[in-house]
């Protein structure tokens, strides 16, 4: 919680404290992210130019900047026209001395290309990261995530020694790799191995097969799950659980059809166009991704079938996009403030060391019905 400044003043011979909770600007945020890296010795000279701690941060230099001078003000760095920003050391530091620390979270994407609620979910967590003077970075190394990443893994751990690794959209050679060489870290998903790997993640399987009672309630009895073919732990649970629920439910009442697809929007069309050639047709589609649901109405759409009269769509993943489209797609709303406090814990018994054997922190999101689901008598359609 934000420190609580209480402010006094005099009212009719009475005083009067302001007691508002005020939350920290991301400029402040990333202030104190850059002092934290200072205390614990990541730069010792000169901080990087701008350019490269943005990239670091992960902020715009809107956002930098500003923190950036407060820090001169602070006496943290000097600035100097032409060369880069000389760290001194303050006589007296207004930052309360903490443990510190450093974690880096390695990823495949550039920081444009990843959905807006990792990244939302990462600005919450440097915030609760930075209360304790624990320095948030990001590596995109798509390198890592080769079908053999342990070259690329072992440069990057020459390059870096955070105290604790963060692993997003990993896969098992990744996380085998990191529980080999018995270095810290949180898988940011779906650990392949819960017992070795700490791991954060939305219950996949239990969304899945909520998901599949939900269409057997609406009297849907062929279903596809569309999926993107990775190498994800999240997705083949999601696949799995979606099954498990489709043959728990009523004795087996459900059909479930798996279709994957290469990740790309023309990938996700031809599941669509195998999906609508099967006989008898699905009436339903558990989508499992937030943009991957946008691409599936769209071509829906250019087919001509109807949503959900026709079909009725379910999508795994919330995204902010998904309520400009008409009508919008019943899905799973994750909180991104739940997941970043369960990665904080995480972290934090990484450092502590508190524990050798790991539970995994599972969140199951809130199912959100909106317009594209429909019961079958409803709809009044037949499949074909």
């Amino acid at each position: 919680m934000p420190a609580i400044t209480p402010s006094q003043h005099e009212r009719r011979g009475k005083t009067v404290v302001d007691l508002a909770c005020r939350r920290q600007s991301l400029a402040e945020t990333v202030a104190a992210t850059i002092v934290a890296a200072l205390q614990a010795g990541h730069w010792t000279q000169d901080l990087p130019g701008e350019r490269r701690l943005c990239e670091i941060l992960q902020v715009s230099r809107i956002t930098l900047r500003p923190a950036l001078q407060t820090l001169e003000r602070q006496g943290w760095i000097e600035n100097t026209p032409g060369q880069r920003r000389r760290i001194t050391r303050p006589v007296q530091s207004e930052v309360a001395p903490a443990r510190g620390g450093k974690s880096i979270l390695i990823s495949p994407l550039p920081i444009q290309n990843i959905e807006p609620f990792v990244l939302l979910g990462l600005d919450l967590l440097r915030e609760l990261l930075a209360r304790r003077n624990i320095m948030l970075a990001i590596e995109t190394r798509p390198e890592c995530y080769d079908r053999l990443p342990d070259a690329a893994l072992e440069r990057l751990c020459r390059d870096f020694h955070p105290d604790v690794w963060l692993l997003w959209r990993s896969t098992r050679q990744i996380q085998t790799w990191f529980c080999r060489q018995g270095l810290r870290h949180v898988v940011v998903g779906t650990a392949f191995d819960p017992a070795a790997s700490p791991c954060v993640d939305i219950d996949h399987a239990a969304t899945a097969r909520h998901a599949a009672s939900t269409f057997g309630r609406l009297g849907h009895h062929r279903i596809a799950v569309i999926v993107p073919d990775t190498r994800l732990a999240g997705d083949r649970a999601s696949v799995e659980g979606f099954k498990a629920g489709a043959r728990d439910y009523e004795g087996g009442g459900l059909q479930a059809e798996t279709i994957s697809h290469d990740g790309t929007p023309a990938g996700i069309f031809r599941s669509i166009d195998r999906l609508i050639s099967f006989k008898p047709r699905p009436t339903g589609i558990f989508s499992a991704g937030g943009m991957q649901t946008i691409a599936i109405m769209t071509r829906l759409l250019q087919l001509g079938i109807r949503v959900p009269e026709e079909i009725s769509v379910i999508s795994r993943d919330d995204d902010p996009a998904l309520d400009f489209v008409s009508p919008a797609p019943a899905r799973y709303y994750r909180p991104p403030i739940k997941f970043a406090r369960g990665v904080f814990r995480q972290i934090e018994r990484q450092l502590a060391l508190s524990r050798t054997t790991h539970a995994p922190c599972t969140i199951f999101p809130d199912f959100l019905p909106k317009g594209t689901v429909a019961s079958r008598e409803a709809a009044g359609s037949r499949p074909r």
